[in-house]
C-alpha cells in the first residue's frame, strides 16, 4: 500500500471531516471504495454519478494531473503522492 497525501476541499471536506491527511491505498479505485466505504454513501452520491462516474463538477487530482488524463480510476498510487479531491474551477469572462 502507498502512504498518499490526500487534500479535500468543500463538501467533501465537509463529509471526511478532515482538509488534509495521509492515506494507504495502492490506487484511485481503492482510495475511493475505502472511502465510500468509511463514510458511506454521503461521500459516494457527492463525487459518482448515477453511472460510477465523476460528477462533472468534480476532479480527482495526482501529483497536480486530473486522473482522467492518467488511468482513470485505475490510477496507480506510490509512496509521496498528493492526491486532491476538489470541484472543478470555472469562472471569469
Amino acid at each position: 500500500m502507498a502512504n498518499v497525501e490526500i487534500i479535500t476541499f468543500t463538501r467533501i471536506k465537509e463529509i471526511i471531516g478532515k482538509k488534509k491527511f495521509y492515506y494507504e491505498a495502492n490506487s484511485i479505485e481503492d482510495l475511493l471504495n475505502s472511502f465510500f466505504e468509511k463514510y458511506g454513501d454521503i461521500l459516494k452520491d457527492e463525487i459518482l454519478d448515477n453511472d460510477g462516474k465523476i460528477k462533472k463538477h468534480y476532479r480527482i487530482i495526482v501529483n497536480g494531473r486530473n486522473i482522467n488524463i492518467l488511468d482513470g480510476f485505475r490510477t496507480k498510487l506510490n509512496d509521496g503522492d498528493m492526491v486532491a479531491l476538489m470541484p472543478a474551477i470555472a469562472g471569469g469572462n
